[in-house]
């Protein structure tokens, strides 16, 4: 695992640039992509570099919610597609549904696997909606969603009552299939999650900790973040 520790913008500005250099050094590749506060950073910052090589990139996006159509505002579809998609020229666009994710995991090998897959994480450790006791050997998937998770959704749905039950996610077999793994973290409330990400045990409690295997793993952090390192 490889960590790098800078401010928000210079590590957004990083992570832009890497994501542009696999998209230029390997022409049409697989990237599988997860929406949030944190990557929203990230893609704004990769909107600015007005690399052409993305417009031919197929995109995956790791999880979205269970009931809502691409169309609505607070899926991960639409977000990824106003905040990444659309400002980039990306239009090969995989998004997972209960309908079709025993077979999203076909469709990502018949693009050649995942070359870079860019992540967040919950304070809980989950990575996509892989929540806590996921099995590491799993493969995309429907999730209930902890009460955990559903409070830090709840501004964005008008209330916990509001957040969807359920996700539709990549699996953590999934995501570490992908040849490089980009997870960036900002803030204090990462601060204990990223310090146990690092130095935990290998626990299907903490999702995230199964990155710790990973041959080409890149950890991008802010001071904050990385406070207890």
């Amino acid at each position: 695992m490889k960590i790098i520790v800078d401010s928000r913008e210079k590590i957004s500005a990083l992570a832009a640039s890497m994501i542009a250099e696999h998209a230029e050094k390997v022409p049409g590749c697989a990237m599988a992509f997860a929406s949030g506060r944190t990557t929203k950073y990230v893609y704004d910052a990769l909107a600015e570099l007005n690399c052409k090589a993305l417009s031919g990139c197929k995109a995956f996006t790791v999880c979205d919610y269970v009931g809502l159509d691409a169309g609505d505002e607070r899926s991960c579809a639409f977000r990824l597609n106003e905040e990444l998609y659309s400002k980039v020229g990306i239009t090969n666009i995989h998004t997972p549904t209960p309908e079709n994710a025993a077979e999203f995991d076909a469709q990502i090998e018949q693009c050649g696997g995942i070359e870079l897959a860019v992540l967040g994480i919950g304070t809980n450790g989950h990575i996509g909606f892989n929540e806590p006791a996921t099995p590491y050997d799993s493969y995309t998937h429907v999730v209930k969603l902890t009460d955990r998770t559903k409070a830090r959704k709840a501004e964005r749905f008008g209330g916990e009552e509001n957040v969807p039950d359920k996700a539709v996610t990549m699996g953590l077999k999934t995501i570490c299939e992908s040849r490089n793994v980009i997870l960036v973290a900002f803030g204090k409330e990462k601060t204990e999650i990223i310090h146990e990400l690092v130095y935990g045990k290998t626990s299907t409690y903490v999702p995230a900790a199964m990155l710790q295997m990973h041959m080409n793993m890149t950890l991008l952090l802010d001071s904050d973040a990385a406070a207890k390192l």
